[in-house]
């Protein structure tokens, strides 16, 4: 094909394309939204949550405005989540712990060791599970746009480094308020309570308690290696992050802006989770020439972990459903399937 003919073809679609998001574009109500969440401004989902904001801007002509507002100045999670449900807060990124009494299924995410790698844990969400998760959410309130990056949980305190899991014992750790967390930890010896996150550094700060459990990039945007010396990569939780909108604020757009927003939505969850990636390692070290001594546990103390659990959390895993949990462990066979060498 010649040249100029190839030009005009380009052309030709780029002003198609430009076209249809004009007709989008015009198809767009004027709108304000607020996207609450509890993180810093520099965490990946902070960044992601105004990298969607930018998109959702420039996708309906400047006609849909949001304002991201950080650190739970909206209020704590589970506030945040209600408003959510009624319709008085537009978008959320966070935990969706606090909907566990509505949606019992969400206590899976919470059961230790279940997945090997974060390709394995998006393979999960993003399939199946996730789908499944996403009808019942909607069911009370909540549209789930996608399923964000937060990591492995790994454990710090401020009385000594933890090397062995025998170092556990007698340690008060902040968990989240599940209950089959709860157990879990109480099984391996750690005296674990949960306490709200807005809590949580002025806890640490005054030893009301002596460590908690998080992803190592949360931890170091929120500066726990201020009030935390010791850190053990124990990795025994996967934990992502709700990225949802208010069923409420999504039934009232048009065709349109709804492909619009799910395309803005898809586009900062595969930046989101690429930026978290990215910035684990730096955050470690970031904690370590900031102080903070890490150790690991050897083999044998995680197999020892993994022995003494499962029967504490049996009953929570009853509760959760064993149809679903079936579900769960298939679909990451699959992803581990998946990944092998063909």
């Amino acid at each position: 094909m010649p040249l100029n003919r190839l030009l005009r073809t380009a052309l030709i679609g780029t002003l198609t394309a430009l076209a249809a998001l004009s007709v989008q574009a015009q198809d767009a109500k004027p709108r304000t939204a607020r996207f609450g969440h509890g993180l810093a401004d520099n965490h990946p989902a902070g960044l992601a949550a105004k990298q969607f904001a930018t998109d959702m801007d420039k996708a309906t002509g400047g006609k849909m405005k949001i304002t991201v507002i950080a650190n739970q100045a909206l209020g704590p999670d589970p506030q945040m989540l209600g408003a959510l449900q009624g319709g008085v807060q537009e978008f959320y990124t966070g935990s969706a712990l606090a909907l566990l009494g509505q949606v019992k299924e969400l206590g899976f995410q919470d059961v230790p060791f279940l997945f090997n790698t974060e390709a394995e844990a998006h393979a999960v969400f993003d399939g199946p599970v996730g789908q499944h998760l996403n009808t019942k959410l909607a069911g009370v309130g909540i549209h789930v746009l996608g399923w964000w990056e937060n990591g492995f949980r790994h454990i710090t305190n401020s009385r000594r480094p933890v090397h062995k899991l025998d170092d556990l014992k007698g340690l008060k750790l902040r968990t989240q308020p599940n209950p089959l967390t709860l157990d879990a930890f109480k099984a391996i010896g750690a005296n674990a309570s949960p306490l709200p996150w807005s809590e949580l550094f002025v806890a640490l700060e005054t030893k009301a308690f002596d460590g908690q459990e998080n992803p190592i990039v949360l931890m170091y945007t929120q500066r726990f290696y201020e009030v935390q010396k010791y850190m053990t990569l124990s990795g025994h939780v996967y934990s992502p992050l709700i990225f949802a909108v208010s069923k409420k604020y999504w039934d009232s757009l048009s065709a349109d802006e709804k492909q619009m927003m799910t395309s803005a939505a898809k586009s900062a969850t595969a930046y989101q989770r690429k930026t978290t990636a990215a910035e684990a390692g730096a955050a470690l070290q970031g904690m370590k020439d900031k102080g903070m001594q890490v150790t690991q546990f050897s083999e044998a103390d995680l197999q020892a972990i993994r022995d003494k659990v499962p029967p504490a959390i049996a009953p929570h895993l009853e509760k959760i459903g064993p149809e679903f949990m079936a579900l769960v462990r298939s679909e990451i066979a699959k992803a581990r399937g998946a990944a092998k060498p063909q």
